[in-house]
């Protein structure tokens, strides 16, 4: 047991620690075809620069970063391993952690899951922008929903609002697709 005397308790208690703020590690710009469009990705300082390989035939970005990610570089509605046209490697164990694959490596890595049951088994997919993904997913759910039951929890006022927002969003997207040419069928088609 400590004695403590009075002028212990006298004391004025420590100063708080004082917390450096925070500092997002420094990055730098690289201009890349990401998603088919000429445009410029932002990268740690450390990372390798991003490369263009082609795998069975169809071009792709990689970036190296959490292992490799990879991006579609042809336009939406062409042929990918993801559906998103992008395809994240975290997952895999580096190399001694020096994260130095090769081209044939990653293409290797690339093909090895576009084969595995776990992965595409051996089907490629057409890779749609987000706002298409979300459009055929809400057009699933409303094609499956009662209008008249779905939300009524709420009343028939917010009932009404959420199919109307529901409504001007799907509007919204078809006309953004019509605008930079894909097809909502084609989009609606190749749904899984």
């Amino acid at each position: 047991m400590q004695q403590l005397s009075m002028l212990d308790l006298m004391m004025p208690p420590p100063p708080p620690p004082v917390r450096k703020p925070y500092a997002p590690p420094p990055r730098r710009d690289f201009m890349t075809r990401a998603y088919g469009v000429d445009t410029v990705m932002e990268i740690g300082l450390d990372e390798r620069d991003p490369i263009e390989i082609e795998v069975r035939g169809i071009p792709t970005l990689i970036r190296f970063s959490s292992v490799f990610q990879t991006y579609a570089v042809e336009p939406p509605g062409s042929a990918y391993w993801s559906e998103t046209g992008f395809h994240s490697f975290a997952g895999l164990h580096q190399i001694a952690g020096t994260n130095e694959y090769s081209p044939d490596e990653i293409r290797q890595i690339i093909e090895a899951m576009i084969d595995s049951k776990h992965g595409c088994d051996g089907k490629l997919t057409k890779w749609w922008p987000f706002y298409c993904l979300q459009w055929r997913q809400s057009k699933d759910f409303a094609d499956r929903s009662e209008r008249s039951s779905t939300w009524d929890q709420w009343g028939s006022e917010k009932q009404a609002e959420h199919w109307a927002s529901h409504d001007a969003k799907q509007s919204a997207a078809l006309e953004r697709m019509v605008a930079e040419g894909i097809d909502p069928e084609e989009v609606w088609r190749t749904r899984r």
